[in-house]
Order: structure tokens, then C-alpha cells, then sequence
């Protein structure tokens, strides 16, 4: 086995870990909001440690400056305006901004 072949096995592994840990996150945050925090940031810790691109749905779940769950109106703000979906991090004061366009009817 080469070391590519086994560099891409513990990435296909940490991949499945941080889906699973965002997956504990959700299920677990209206019991305990700091237990999902803890999970968002080991997954944080598995991304940048293997260099993994997350994808669009995970990537829109949590604020990147303070690596807290988003829920809306719990811990996030989302507001939609002309062609932006503007996110507020209840926690730290975080924005993020996505382009979006709307449906056309």
C-alpha cells in the first residue's frame, strides 16, 4: 500500500467522522448547547488536520469565527434581502453573507 492510497483512506475516514459529528451536534443541541459546540470543533480540528473540503450543507451550520451550532433564532439570525442571505452569529457578532438568487415565478 502507497502512501497516497493511504493518505486517501484516513481522509474518506475523518470525512465520515465530521458528517457523523455534525449529525451528534444536531441531535444533541436542545439538550445541551456546549456538548455541540464540542462536537463542531473536533470536526473543525479532523477538516484542518486532513485538509477536507466540507460541503455547502455543512459549511452553512456553523459560524466560522467562534465555531458555534447554528440554529436559527437560538444561536443565529438569518435575514434575506435583495439577492443575500445575511447570517448573524448570536455569539460573537459574526456575519456572513450568501449570494443567492430568487426563484423566478
Amino acid at each position: 500500500m502507497t502512501r497516497q492510497n493511504l493518505r486517501e483512506g484516513y481522509k474518506t475516514i475523518a470525512a465520515a467522522r465530521i458528517q457523523r459529528l455534525f449529525e451528534f451536534a444536531d441531535e444533541t443541541f436542545n439538550k445541551n448547547q456546549a456538548l455541540a459546540d464540542r462536537y463542531i470543533k473536533l470536526a473543525w480540528r479532523l477538516k484542518t488536520r486532513y485538509n477536507i473540503k466540507l460541503p455547502l450543507n455543512i459549511k452553512r451550520k456553523f459560524c466560522k469565527k467562534c465555531l458555534s451550532f447554528w440554529k436559527p433564532s437560538v444561536t443565529c439570525r438569518v435575514r434575506i434581502r435583495s439577492g443575500c442571505v445575511t447570517i448573524v452569529c448570536l455569539r460573537c457578532g459574526h456575519v456572513a453573507r450568501l449570494p443567492y438568487k430568487p426563484r423566478e415565478s
